[in-house]
């Protein structure tokens, strides 16, 4: 089962915030510090509530601190005249069980730190109904941090809590779908998780790459990113899925000190951090420019989550007797903070005429795109260092093996780091470089970003008609011609590359954004029914008056596509310039294939084998890929004698088996094992049949089981 992440310390006594926490595979990501007397009672009233709420010791960052350390307070829309705090976008929590007291807790924590209430909030079970699962103490603190610090981020964004009846992945990820597909909704936040996990035998066994699909945008839907808490059992624990689904944005962990007012002063790693490199996920094409593993690395960016700098927290649901205010951590915290950050970009992508940002294709590779300039990366970023190669600490710095913690090995370096991702985020110049324009006010303090397109940025004023005036706007700048076709034929969801030679037509420098997305088509014209594949970004180009400029342009061809001839075309878009977009057309067309995963068995060697009674034999069976992309799995391959050429399980008697090894074997190529068994002693001689089966569990799923039987050999007994 699957439990949440975050974590609790109570003052003056510390504690282990969950005793099971080390035992269950996955957990809610929370920690926790209970600041005000503990209360016993679980049933309130007016005057109690009241009471709890007027507490003097509410202690950790306050919405305000926050917003300013991480320049959230500098953002804003339209000149200043439209505030950015997630209007018009709707952020999806999923969580498991009810919390019945989170209506009135929200409007305890706004009445203190004088919010306004979310302009909807609705709270709806799995399936998106009213029939609300039972109360779990846990799960309602996580609820708690989750809806009133997305809703602290981003205070003008609706909120639509999704709870799922238990913690299993069942119904955790049927929350998931219900959330993805609810109207409005363009974040989707999850602050839980536990170990990966791959099953490889049949039956009811599953894969995390089962649900990757899950973490994309609906057909039909507005764009969708999902982001969820990197987990909090140290880096000794391994990475923790969803966290390390290619599809999701995953949030790892510091600790921040600020000044009193929320100024951003210095921060760390914080150790609790789950990160590190997947066992089931390959690198994705976003992650090229940062590691060159060839596995999934977690955590992609980060947030404060130390307990004992955390955040304030009202829970009105006793939970092993503490119940009020509470200063609360965890990489939970940074997940719902991170989705009112997405949320808020989304709100000015749509007034600038954009759509909302799709996860996998545009906000993970558009965050890391930012890493390829140093320039971009140290605006929109803080790149959290460890000094002396130890992270932020928990509980006084003594760490424990139990409740969720584990020591973490991992050390946050400069620039890209498992532990800490890109960092944390300069929220106003984050925000800008996601729009494609700026966004923040001239006083922002981390917005240098938005200088480029400040004199640009009132065409964002007039997004409403922006429909009706792309015709008349002048030609861009920059056109772009591909230097050639990516390859001539490509498997559905592997990368390619291309070079896109971008020229400055005009008479001045060209400085600032330039955003390029790319699509398959299948005329080579850009139009409606093309494809999109990704959008990237250069946020700080510079090109001379009459100059060429070269770009490597990295991507993964898409997997929604029917087999066919398609061009990979560019629109090419000098944000803030008020033009009109160039286009790059494709070279050559790229021959599109369906993935498929085979696996052929057969004996290696001649038909007839010559065994002797009851002495020792061997065969070599050769497995060969006969699909066209790589597969991985563990083989199970059993050898039977049979009295016929066809198998019958319950007739024939199995001479060997090999169980669990694993193997990888590439497009066209082949492996041989060999199966040492012993000729029964009692077979009187004659012609007998060799037959191998093949029950190997493959990623991707073998899609052809009519090969996975070995042709029968024949054996002649002496």
């Amino acid at each position: 089962m699957f439990y949440p992440f975050a974590k609790r310390t109570i003052r003056p006594k510390r504690r282990n915030p969950r005793a099971d926490g080390a035992a269950c595979p996955i957990e809610p990501l929370e920690a926790r510090q209970m600041l005000s007397a503990a209360v016993e009672t679980v049933h309130y009233d007016s005057t109690i509530l009241a009471a709890l709420a007027s507490s003097a010791d509410i202690q950790g960052y306050t919405p305000s601190q926050i917003r300013q350390a991480y320049g959230f307070a500098s953002a804003s829309f339209s000149g200043n005249s439209t505030a950015a705090d997630g209007a018009g976008q709707t952020i999806a929590i999923v969580d498991a069980y009810n919390d019945p007291n989170i209506v009135a807790d929200l409007k305890v924590f706004d009445a203190e730190f004088g919010l306004n209430a979310p302009p909807s909030f609705k709270v709806v079970d799995q399936a998106g109904d009213s029939g609300l699962p039972a109360t779990d103490a846990g799960w309602a603190g996580e609820i708690s941090l989750d809806v009133e610090w997305a809703h602290a981020i981003a205070p003008g964004a609706n909120i639509d809590l999704v709870e799922a009846t238990s913690d299993s992945i069942t119904d955790l990820m049927t929350a998931v779908n219900t959330a993805r597909n609810m109207p409005g909704v363009s974040v989707v936040s999850m602050s839980w998780g536990g170990s990966e996990f791959f099953s490889w035998g049949g039956g009811e066994s599953q894969s995390q790459t089962d649900y990757d699909p899950d973490f994309t945008t609906p057909a039909g839907h507005q764009g969708v990113t999902f982001i969820a808490a990197a987990g909090d059992s140290g880096s000794q624990a391994g990475v923790q899925w969803p966290a390390s689904s290619p599809n999701v944005l995953s949030v790892g962990g510091t600790s921040l000190t600020s000044d009193s007012t929320g100024n951003y002063v210095t921060e760390s790693s914080w150790n609790g951090t789950s990160s590190g490199y997947s066992e089931v996920e390959f690198e994705p094409s976003y992650q090229n420019g940062v590691q060159s593993s060839g596995a999934r690395s977690v955590a992609d960016v980060s947030y404060d989550a130390d307990p004992n700098n955390g955040f304030a927290v009202y829970d009105s649901l006793a939970d092993e007797g503490y119940v009020g205010w509470q200063e609360v951590g965890g990489t939970s915290a940074g997940a719902p903070q991170w989705a009112a950050l997405i949320a808020i970009a989304d709100q000015g992508r749509v007034l600038n005429g954009e759509t909302t940002l799709d996860g996998p294709t545009q906000t993970l590779p558009m965050l890391y795109n930012l890493y390829d300039s140093s320039a971009s990366y140290a605006d929109t970023f803080n790149d959290v260092v460890d000094s002396t190669g130890g992270g932020g600490g928990g509980y006084g710095g003594h760490w424990r093996w139990g409740g969720g913690y584990g020591y973490n090995q991992d050390t946050a370096t400069t620039g890209y780091d498992t532990i800490t991702g890109l960092g944390t985020p300069k929220a106003a110049a984050l925000i800008d470089a996601l729009i494609g324009s700026s966004s923040s006010s001239s006083s922002g303090s981390t917005g240098s970003s938005g200088s480029t397109g400040s004199t640009g940025s009132t065409g964002s004023t007039g997004s409403s008609g922006s429909g009706t005036t792309v015709a008349t706007l002048p030609a861009s700048p920059l056109t772009g011609v591909f230097a050639d076709a990516p390859i001539a034929s490509a498997v559905e969801g592997t990368n390619g590359t291309l070079e896109l030679i971008l020229t400055n037509t005009n008479g001045d420098k060209f400085t600032g954004p330039v955003t390029v997305a790319l699509y398959a088509s299948t005329d080579n014209s850009l139009s409606t029914d093309d494809t999109l594949i990704t959008t990237l970004s250069f946020p700080n180009l510079t090109i001379k008056a009459g100059d060429s400029k070269t770009e490597k342009l990295k991507f993964a061809f898409p997997t929604s596509l029917s087999n066919g001839n398609y061009y990979i075309i560019g629109s090419i878009t000098a944000v803030g310039t008020g033009t009109a977009a160039a286009e790059a057309d494709g070279v050559a067309p790229v021959a599109l294939a369906a993935a498929d995963s085979d696996l052929a068995t057969s004996f290696t060697g001649g038909s007839t084998v010559t065994v002797n009674p009851g002495h020792r034999q061997s065969v070599a069976v050769t497995l060969t890929n006969v699909g066209n992309v790589a597969v991985s799995g563990t083989l199970d391959l059993n050898l039977y004698a049979s009295a016929t050429s066809s198998l019958d399980t319950a007739a024939a008697q199995i001479l060997a088996t090999l169980s669990g090894r694993i193997f990888h074997i590439r497009a066209g190529h082949s492996i041989t094992v060999h199966l040492r068994f012993t000729a029964p002693a009692s077979e009187a001689p004659g012609a007998y049949y060799l037959i191998a089966a093949n029950n190997s569990a493959d990623n991707p799923a073998d899609a052809n089981s009519a090969n996975d039987l070995a042709a029968a050999v024949t054996v002649a007994a002496v």
